[in-house]
């Protein structure tokens, strides 16, 4: 059965509060007449810091020129992805040649050759590791890479794949989009990148991996997702959003009931859910219909580090493995990306080893 080891996400350098860049938002937009408006919506983010590679007064001037650009993005990238995969390589007590297949996920890398070839040189991964780069995935992308790697060990029991996400907003955080939405994007996301591994067994703490599911909602690919302008890439999120993820939720709830085990309840004990907004979180929250500390890590890792994209998930689950649930306790993992799509996880908690 597939298996899932600790996680490490790795944080990049500036940590800035919510008044420091509501400052910097209104030092550089004071003649936006939703300004004010814009500001009260960082505010209910519910965010208290975020943290990016570079500080607020260089990513939110105006874009460098699309080579330099992309070019500073991808090493951005590749600093935190490297550090992410090193450090899930310690916890699941792995060496680089142990590493058969490498899935490498980001929301903001449109480069190519991408993020994967030059980590897997980085790593000092095998040659013959087999790679899955993908960069439309959004924020679903930490589920889509654990959902993978399940798929391969269930396929070949005896490999070992390392999961990496690495999504660096600031870089497409674009400075023209100063309307409410560009204004609360920008208090939203951050950039973070985050990696664990998926294999046969483990020694140590781990998740088990059961079952998978994955749902695409059609007619909602002009909800949330990217456009691109002669001014760069901008990013777009419908206020529709919620109520379209809430539109999935039974078919969620239907899952977990047909998928839960023999004797047991659909509802799940624990959640490791993509953080979204705060506004996404009490949505999934109503939909399933559990108590509200399901989501509390959830809540607590948008507080403290923002909305970090495909990386949210291994954030929450960093916390999870560091304030576990109880022996043998059956969770769920979640996410939703542009689509809209659902990628979700049915997960037991081992401990004691």
């Amino acid at each position: 059965m597939p298996v899932l080891t600790a996680p490490v996400v790795a944080l990049p350098r500036y940590q800035v509060s919510t008044d420091e860049l509501i400052d910097q938002l209104v030092e550089l937009y004071a003649d936006q007449p939703r300004i004010a408006a814009g500001c009260r919506a960082v505010r209910a983010t519910t965010i208290q810091t975020r943290w990016y590679t570079r500080p607020p007064a260089e990513w939110l001037a105006k874009q460098r020129p699309l080579a330099e650009h992309a070019r500073e993005h991808l090493n951005a990238s590749l600093e935190l992805a490297e550090r992410a995969a090193q450090g899930a390589l310690r916890e699941a007590g792995l060496l680089p040649g142990d590493i058969d297949a490498v899935v490498v996920t980001s929301a903001t890398g449109h480069t190519m050759p991408g993020l994967d070839v030059r980590l897997v040189q980085r790593l000092d991964l095998r040659p013959s590791v087999r790679r899955i780069p993908v960069t439309q995935m959004g924020c679903a992308g930490g589920m889509f890479g654990i959902t993978t790697a399940m798929e391969l060990v269930a396929a070949r029991p005896d490999d070992k794949v390392l999961v990496v996400c690495a999504d660096v907003f600031s870089y497409y955080l674009n400075h023209a989009d100063a309307d409410m939405t560009g204004l609360i994007l920008k208090g939203l996301f951050a950039d973070a990148a985050g990696a664990c591994v998926v294999s046969g067994s483990a020694d140590g703490p781990h998740m088990e991996l059961t079952d998978s599911h994955q749902c695409l909602q059609f007619g909602t690919q002009d909800v949330v997702g990217t456009r691109t302008s002669d001014e760069g890439l901008h990013g777009y999120n419908s206020p529709v959003l919620a109520k379209a993820i809430g539109a999935m939720t039974p078919k969620l709830t239907e899952w977990l009931e047909a998928t839960a085990p023999h004797g047991g309840r659909g509802m799940p004990e624990f959640v490791v859910s993509h953080t979204g907004g705060p506004k996404i979180i009490d949505t999934i929250a109503e939909g399933l219909g559990g108590p509200p500390e399901l989501f509390g890590l959830t809540r607590d890792s948008l507080r403290d580090v923002g909305n970090v994209g495909s990386a949210s998930v291994l954030e929450v689950m960093e916390r999870t493995f560091a304030k576990p649930p109880a022996e043998g306790a059956n969770g769920l993992l979640l996410a939703f990306g542009p689509g809209i799509v659902m990628y979700a996880v049915r997960a037991v908690w081992r401990g004691d080893v």
